[in-house]
């Protein structure tokens, strides 16, 4: 890849958003993966980056001098690399935006109007256009412009202290940004259904994406929580046994052995068990939750490995999964038959978009790009400028492209 016009990625001519043209200012998850999200889907997404580099570039591993974790997050975009305080720059991405169906941001709220790219300026040049802020606490509010990112936003929302009451652990740091990943998928939600009201209306709109409102409204304990739930919870994840087996291999069951311990004691051959006054009826068993806990990690023991146990819980009704990593995942025949893994570069892998349709061929789409990759190419085709203007630009340092050798 390169700098070089000719060489630049096709036109996407399928997909449900083929024809969409968006324009993307986000950096590091939230945004990014609803950028990533409207590419897959047939989208020409842009990602536009200031000369300072979109700061997950450099997270590690680097795989043919992309970081796999900027690439799972920018996957098949077009990208530029430009100083929004040069007025011209700025000018020519006004231009890009005049053009855009789309525009994506994730800024504190006001970060874009200082460059005259905020959602009125924007609007009021392209009233088509559907404008979406992502942010930790939205737009208007006491809170709006806080610093924030997902790990902060975890622990504002309930996330962390929900956990730990549903678990009886301490509060601990999420290791997973589950904020921003909700943020994301809630975004490109909305997007889709402003396009689809603008066809009806004419008129595209300023969404407003909270982080936190987002982990509020995924956590699927939100409505138990704010109706008086204390305590851990009989139900849901956490109330799960992961069991070790014979050959040391572990697999994870579904909800709280307390509510299908009879499909358990069936499928252990303990039947005795079913007469135990510890365990006739279900409020007993919760009383001795420990007891049946006991009982079936220790059974688990003896059963040799995960195809074994399957074979033994299935024909009572027990689901059961084997506690793997991705890279195991990955190479199963149910992820090569899904087409779960998309590899654009040797030894770059990520996940596809999670959905098949019978109407497109929906996937991951291409490389992520280098830093300024498109500088060119976008400039002429989208903001009416000459190549030679766009190596003025370039000379100056309003634009900028990697060094070889880097994204």
């Amino acid at each position: 890849m390169g700098s070089d016009p000719s060489d630049d990625r096709p036109a996407k001519t399928t997909g449900p958003l083929s024809g969409i043209r968006v324009i993307d200012f986000t950096r590091v998850v939230a945004g990014p993966l609803c950028g990533r999200l409207l590419s897959d889907q047939g989208a020409d997404v842009i990602k536009v980056e200031p000369l300072s580099p979109d700061m997950t570039r450099a997270a590690p591993p680097l795989v043919g001098g992309f970081s796999a974790y900027f690439a799972h997050f920018n996957a098949g975009k077009r990208g530029v690399s430009v100083d929004l305080g040069d007025p011209e720059a700025a000018a020519a991405v006004m231009t890009m935006v005049e053009g855009a169906d789309v525009l994506i941001e994730n800024f504190r709220p006001g970060v874009l109007s200082r460059f005259g790219l905020g959602a009125q300026d924007a609007l009021r040049h392209n009233p088509r256009l559907v404008y979406c802020s992502i942010s930790g606490y939205g737009q208007h509010g006491e809170w709006a412009n806080r610093r924030c990112f997902a790990p902060v936003v975890h622990g504002e929302s309930g996330l962390l202290a929900s956990s730990a009451r549903l678990s009886s652990s301490e509060v601990r740091p999420e290791p997973h940004s589950h904020a921003d990943i909700q943020a994301a998928y809630l975004a490109s939600m909305a997007i889709s259904s402003a396009l689809f009201d603008r066809e009806r209306t004419g008129k595209g709109a300023h969404l407003d994406i909270s982080l936190a409102e987002a982990s509020v409204y995924s956590n699927e304990f939100t409505g138990p929580e704010l109706s008086g739930q204390t305590g851990a919870a009989y139900y849901g994840g956490s109330a799960c046994l992961v069991l070790t087996l014979g050959d040391g291999s572990m697999a994870t069951t579904q909800g709280n052995p307390a509510n299908t311990f009879k499909d358990w004691l069936a499928a252990m051959g303990r039947h005795e068990l079913k007469s135990d006054d510890r365990f006739r009826r279900h409020a007993d068993r919760l009383n001795h939750r420990a007891e049946i806990d006991e009982i079936i990690l220790q059974w688990a023991l003896t059963v040799p490995d995960f195809e074994s146990l399957h074979e033994i819980v299935d024909p009572h009704g027990l689901a059961i999964g084997l506690v793997r990593n991705l890279t195991d995942l990955a190479e199963t025949s149910w992820a090569k038959q899904r087409g779960l893994i998309a590899e654009p570069i040797a030894g770059l892998r990520h996940a596809r978009v999670p959905y098949r349709s019978s109407q497109h061929q929906i996937g991951a789409s291409g490389p992520p790009p280098e830093r300024g990759e498109h500088n060119e190419s976008v400039f002429v085709e989208l903001a009416d400028k000459t190549p030679e203007q766009v190596a003025a630009m370039t000379d100056r340092g309003a634009l900028e492209t990697a060094p070889d050798g880097a994204s």
